[in-house]
């Protein structure tokens, strides 16, 4: 009886060695695996608690402006940083309509897609080619005073009314090269472009070096990739809720 109490006793030890290398190795394979898994997640998802772009959508947002606040955009791009003093004054609808798609991180990973020597710098196109658009178009207000160097505004087709935007913008970069043409020509009432905003002194400089990137032909892709890698929208109190500036032109 002692002896075959023994050979169960040593029997159940062999089995308990086989089931811990069997966890062991389970362990050894599976770990591995579900930190593989935990890092594509944070990959798809941006890294950043699931903050992906929304490219598409079936309407045009609701008006959500805060009344006596100024909203600034800050464009991050592959060629340096641009502030943006988004004009929530003189254009409300145009203003609600850019933060919402910064908010919904639509713009970030996009690229300026054109570049026109003289004249504007072009982003905001899902599709990079200059016929994209978040889904939806919206009536923004146009300029009481026409465009400028620096003032941003949103990109149409000519056969738009005025006003049309979607996702597409523009940066006035350079004045007229010579009379009439350039920021001039857009200049002819009934102004053309809703107007977004203007971007600060400082940040002009970083749009003009995009500008520099014109092709030979001297309006078209520019010749070095230039990406969007964020824009980030920032409030502040205000009694006179953003800053009149102009802004130049395209077609999307």
């Amino acid at each position: 009886m002692n002896r075959e109490a023994r050979r169960q006793a040593e029997l159940a030890a062999v089995r308990r060695r086989k089931q811990w290398r069997t966890g062991r190795n389970i362990a050894i394979f599976a770990v591995p695996l579900v930190i593989l898994l935990v890092v594509l997640q944070l990959r798809s998802s941006g890294g950043s608690g699931g903050s992906q772009p929304q490219r598409t959508f079936s309407k045009a947002p609701a008006q959500t402006l805060k009344p006596d606040t100024t909203y600034t955009a800050t464009m991050d791009t592959s060629e340096g940083k641009m502030v943006v003093n988004l004009d929530g004054t003189t254009a409300p609808k145009s203003v609600n309509n850019f933060v919402f798609l910064a908010r919904k991180h639509f713009y970030d990973g996009l690229t300026f897609h054109r570049v026109a020597k003289g004249f504007v710098i072009q982003g905001g196109d899902p599709k990079g080619d200059g016929s994209g658009g978040p889904g939806y178009k919206i009536q923004a207000e146009t300029p009481p005073n026409g465009y400028q160097v620096g003032s941003v505004a949103w990109a149409k087709s000519q056969q738009e009314q005025p006003g049309t935007a979607g996702s597409q913008f523009f940066i006035v970069t350079s004045p007229a090269p010579t009379p009439g043409q350039g920021v001039d020509a857009i200049n002819q009432q009934p102004y053309q472009y809703g107007i977004v905003g203007n971007v600060t002194p400082d940040s002009l400089a970083v749009a003009q070096k995009i500008g520099a990137l014109a092709p030979a032909s001297g309006d078209g892709k520019p010749t070095k990739k230039v990406t969007i890698k964020k824009v980030t929208i920032a409030e502040s109190p205000s009694s006179t809720a953003g800053s009149t500036t102009p802004a130049a032109p395209p077609s999307s």
